[in-house]
Protein backbone atom coordinates (compact mmCIF):
# COMPACT_ATOMS: atom_id res chain seq x y z
CA UNK A 1 0.00 0.00 0.00
CA UNK A 2 1.40 3.08 -0.97
CA UNK A 3 1.23 6.26 1.70
CA UNK A 4 2.05 9.54 1.68
CA UNK A 5 5.43 9.82 3.72
CA UNK A 6 4.35 13.97 4.21
CA UNK A 7 1.22 13.29 5.48
CA UNK A 8 0.22 15.01 9.01
CA UNK A 9 -3.12 12.89 9.43
CA UNK A 10 -4.87 11.22 11.63
CA UNK A 11 -2.76 8.08 11.37
CA UNK A 12 0.84 10.01 11.95
CA UNK A 13 -1.19 11.65 14.89
CA UNK A 14 -1.85 7.98 16.39
CA UNK A 15 1.44 6.68 15.73
CA UNK A 16 2.85 8.96 17.96
CA UNK A 17 0.56 9.40 20.75
CA UNK A 18 -2.48 7.13 20.60
CA UNK A 19 -0.19 5.19 23.36
CA UNK A 20 -0.96 8.63 25.62
CA UNK A 21 -4.40 8.91 24.49
CA UNK A 22 -5.04 5.55 25.62
CA UNK A 23 -4.06 5.83 29.07
CA UNK A 24 -5.78 8.46 29.23
CA UNK A 25 -9.03 7.04 28.55
CA UNK A 26 -8.11 3.90 30.84
CA UNK A 27 -7.32 6.54 33.63
CA UNK A 28 -10.64 8.94 33.29
CA UNK A 29 -13.04 5.54 32.75
CA UNK A 30 -11.64 4.29 36.22
CA UNK A 31 -12.43 7.53 37.94
CA UNK A 32 -15.44 7.85 36.05
CA UNK A 33 -16.57 4.12 37.61
CA UNK A 34 -15.21 4.74 40.50
CA UNK A 35 -17.61 7.86 40.78
CA UNK A 36 -20.38 5.77 39.74
CA UNK A 37 -20.04 3.07 42.31
CA UNK A 38 -19.77 5.34 44.98
CA UNK A 39 -22.94 7.43 44.25
CA UNK A 40 -25.54 7.22 46.36
CA UNK A 41 -28.44 9.09 48.29
CA UNK A 42 -28.73 12.90 47.02
CA UNK A 43 -26.11 12.77 44.75
CA UNK A 44 -27.89 9.88 43.08
CA UNK A 45 -31.02 11.44 43.15
CA UNK A 46 -29.50 14.57 41.62
CA UNK A 47 -27.88 12.76 38.33
CA UNK A 48 -31.08 11.08 38.44
CA UNK A 49 -32.89 14.57 37.07
CA UNK A 50 -30.25 15.81 35.46
CA UNK A 51 -30.52 12.89 33.30
CA UNK A 52 -34.53 12.84 32.98
CA UNK A 53 -33.84 16.83 32.26
CA UNK A 54 -32.29 15.66 29.45
CA UNK A 55 -34.20 12.96 28.25
CA UNK A 56 -37.50 15.78 28.02
CA UNK A 57 -35.08 18.43 26.49
CA UNK A 58 -33.47 16.45 23.85
CA UNK A 59 -36.92 14.56 22.81
CA UNK A 60 -38.33 18.30 22.99
CA UNK A 61 -36.23 19.42 20.08
CA UNK A 62 -36.80 16.56 18.33
CA UNK A 63 -40.08 16.68 18.67
CA UNK A 64 -39.96 21.00 17.74
CA UNK A 65 -38.14 19.86 14.48
CA UNK A 66 -40.50 17.02 13.34
CA UNK A 67 -43.64 18.76 13.78
CA UNK A 68 -43.67 20.07 10.04
CA UNK A 69 -43.28 16.78 8.59
CA UNK A 70 -46.19 15.57 11.05
CA UNK A 71 -48.32 18.40 10.42
CA UNK A 72 -47.75 17.19 6.28
CA UNK A 73 -49.30 13.69 7.65
CA UNK A 74 -46.45 11.88 6.97
CA UNK A 75 -45.46 10.34 11.21
CA UNK A 76 -43.71 6.87 10.62
CA UNK A 77 -40.49 8.77 8.89
CA UNK A 78 -37.08 8.35 10.46
CA UNK A 79 -33.75 10.38 9.58
CA UNK A 80 -33.02 13.89 9.14
CA UNK A 81 -33.74 14.28 5.48
CA UNK A 82 -37.12 14.58 6.03
CA UNK A 83 -36.77 17.56 8.31
CA UNK A 84 -36.80 20.85 7.11
CA UNK A 85 -33.36 22.34 5.77
CA UNK A 86 -33.93 25.12 8.60
CA UNK A 87 -34.34 22.56 11.72
CA UNK A 88 -31.90 20.25 10.90
CA UNK A 89 -29.52 21.40 13.03
CA UNK A 90 -32.00 21.57 15.96
CA UNK A 91 -32.95 18.15 15.21
CA UNK A 92 -29.47 16.54 14.86
CA UNK A 93 -28.67 18.72 18.82
CA UNK A 94 -31.82 16.90 19.82
CA UNK A 95 -30.56 13.50 19.47
CA UNK A 96 -27.07 14.09 20.51
CA UNK A 97 -28.98 15.50 24.33
CA UNK A 98 -31.30 12.92 24.10
CA UNK A 99 -28.43 10.14 23.83
CA UNK A 100 -26.03 11.76 26.23
CA UNK A 101 -29.22 11.50 28.98
CA UNK A 102 -29.70 8.21 27.73
CA UNK A 103 -26.18 7.24 28.82
CA UNK A 104 -26.47 9.29 32.08
CA UNK A 105 -29.78 7.08 32.57
CA UNK A 106 -27.78 3.74 32.00
CA UNK A 107 -24.53 5.05 34.33
CA UNK A 108 -27.27 5.02 36.94
CA UNK A 109 -27.34 1.51 36.80
CA UNK A 110 -23.94 1.43 37.78
CA UNK A 111 -24.90 3.27 41.58
CA UNK A 112 -26.99 2.15 44.41
CA UNK A 113 -29.95 4.59 45.29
Amino acid sequence: MDRDSHSNGLETFLEHWGLVIMALVVVVTGKMLTFLLGLSGTAWILFFVASFALLIIGGTLIGYAKFPVYRSGRFFTYGEKCVPEQLRGLYRWGWRVFLFGVLLSLCLLLASP
